[in-house]
């Protein structure tokens, strides 16, 4: 099963950067799945996508689960990557640098030996870079410099590499953009609220007009 999104945070690539935001205090989730493909391996025979839930003692799972559980900045929700399966996630609000010491980081639920490869992009999802192997039941971190990569990362793409643990796969919970590491993009306004400001500009103008007569 594939499943593909154009998302609208191509909007992001053509934002003059006066209008960006240099937020080095801030972190960035990848909030927006651009593309998913289940391999269709292991062992599980529900609906797919699957994952499940579990905050280091308790779960439930294997289940099916939506994939928003990748995107939600939650440790303690997760999707499931069996071996083949991959998951493109982007950032509508910005995207991830080469900062000081680490950039990004891809949290991984469980404890199986489950692992995944983790590539970079800087043009939605086109053309990959591979930036390194995150593992299992921890928060992997990954520096932009330590392959060269210069560019503005807006896609990451994680590919399971093996079919262990009760939901069988790598349990991608969330991946970010760190701080020091991260430029926030102002959103675009519309072109309908650009009208209403200028109408409303116009209108404040007036009324000092007259207020000065």
């Amino acid at each position: 099963m594939k499943i593909k999104q154009i998302a609208q945070i191509a909007l992001v690539s053509v934002v003059p950067l006066a209008a960006a935001t240099d937020a080095s205090a801030a972190t960035i989730i990848a909030d927006t799945v651009i593309e998913f493909f289940d391999s269709g391996a292991g062992s599980f025979t529900g609906t797919r996508p699957y994952g499940g839930t579990f905050d280091g003692s308790i779960g439930t799972f294997p289940v099916e689960v939506p994939l928003s559980y990748a995107t939600d900045g939650d440790i303690t929700t997760f999707v499931s990557l069996p071996t083949g399966s991959f998951i493109i996630l982007g950032f509508s609000t910005g995207f991830v640098f080469d900062g000081p010491g680490l950039d990004i980081f891809v949290a991984e639920v469980g404890g199986n030996d489950e692992l995944a490869d983790i590539f970079v992009s800087s043009d939605f999802g086109l053309t990959f870079t591979f930036l390194g192997q995150a593992t299992t039941a921890t928060v992997s971190g990954f520096d932009l410099a330590d392959i060269g990569f210069t560019g503005q990362v807006n896609a990451i793409k994680i590919v399971g590499l093996d079919n262990f643990g009760g939901s069988p796969g790598f349990d991608l919970a969330f991946v970010q953009g760190l701080e020091g590491s991260v430029i926030i993009t102002e959103p675009v306004p519309e072109p309908g609220t650009l009208t209403v400001l200028s109408l409303g500009l116009f209108g404040i103008a007036a009324m000092l007009r007259r207020r000065r007569a």
